[in-house]
C-alpha cells in the first residue's frame, strides 16, 4: 500500500483507524488532506486523539479492534495509524464489495492511548451505518462520516 504524505501541516485531530477496507484506505490516502486537512492520521500513538473502527457486514466491533504494538530491541515498532481489514477474517475483495458499513468513533485522550488496553466494552462517542445499494459507495460515506464527526465535534487537545 502506499504510504500516507507528510501532509500534516493543518492537523489539530489525530486518528488511528482500524479495519479499513482496501477502497477505504485508499480513499484517506488520496483525498482526506483536501476534504478534512484538520483531522490526520496520527504520526504516533501518543498522538492519538480518536480511534476509528470500521467493520464490513458486521455489526459489532469487538472483532476488530486496536492492534498490539510489538517494540523491538532497536525501537523500532510495527504500529501504524490506518490498518486494513484482516484478511485472516475478510477477503479484502469482500470488504470491499460488503452490503453494509458500520464504523464507530471513540475519544482518547492525547498520549494515553494503548492499543492493547483498548476494552470492546467501551462506548462510542460517535456511530453510524451505510447500505452499499450500489457496491462500495458505502465505504466512502463512513469515512467521511467519522471524519466529518471528528472535525465538527471534536474540542481542541
Amino acid at each position: 500500500m502506499k504510504p500516507l504524505d507528510d501532509d500534516t501541516a493543518g492537523c489539530v485531530h489525530y486518528f488511528s483507524a482500524y479495519g479499513l477496507s482496501p477502497n477505504q484506505y485508499k480513499w484517506i490516502a488520496q483525498n482526506r488532506h483536501k476534504a478534512f486537512p484538520s483531522v490526520c492520521p496520527a504520526p504516533t500513538p501518543s498522538m492519538v486523539d480518536f480511534v476509528v473502527i470500521f467493520t464490513h457486514d458486521v455489526a459489532f466491533y469487538n472483532v476488530t479492534m486496536p492492534n498490539a504494538i510489538h517494540v523491538e530491541k532497536n525501537g523500532f515498532s510495527d504500529w501504524t495509524p490506518l490498518t486494513t481489514v484482516d484478511t485472516a477474517l475478510m477477503n479484502a475483495s469482500d470488504a470491499n464489495k460488503s452490503h453494509h458499513e458500520y464504523v464507530w468513533v471513540f475519544h482518547t485522550n492525547r498520549g494515553a492511548f494503548d492499543p492493547a488496553k483498548f476494552s470492546s466494552r467501551r462506548r462510542p462517542l460517535y456511530s453510524k451505518s451505510e447500505t452499499n445499494t450500489l457496491g462500495s459507495r458505502g465505504g466512502f460515506r463512513t469515512v467521511m462520516d467519522a471524519l466529518t464527526y471528528i472535525e465538527s465535534n471534536a474540542t481542541n487537545p
